[in-house]
């Protein structure tokens, strides 16, 4: 079990890290607090909520892609912010990611961006 300040001192770490780092260091650690149950997959994810000023009350929600390391020589790809966007073929999740190529964090199916 870990301290308050245990966790302080890691969140510190976390908050200082470029977002595709982030993203990286997330995709290592979220998928082992999957949980499957009586036919009922759940998962923690990362997600954007892009809020437009003219329609404050309707968020645009997209999952963060993991980076497709293999893609990228065991890179994280270029950093363009989670800019990138595009929909998950095999579950038609909408995805955004730091980089052109991801994993999409639902079904682990490869997804380009735009």
């Amino acid at each position: 079990m870990s301290t308050d300040e245990d966790r302080a001192r890691l969140a510190e770490q976390l908050v200082a890290l470029p977002v595709h780092e982030l993203v990286d260091v997330m995709r290592r650690v979220l998928p082992h607090h999957t949980e499957d149950e009586g036919g009922l997959r759940s998962v923690l994810l990362l997600a954007t909520a892009t809020i437009d000023e003219d329609a404050p009350d309707v968020p645009e929600l997209a999952l963060v892609a993991w980076p497709d390391r293999d893609y990228y020589e065991g890179g994280l790809g270029a950093d363009q912010g989670l800019w990138n966007e595009g929909d998950c073929a095999k579950c038609n999740t909408a995805v955004t990611s730091n980089a052109k190529r991801g994993y999409c964090p639902v079904c682990g199916s490869r997804c380009g961006f735009t």
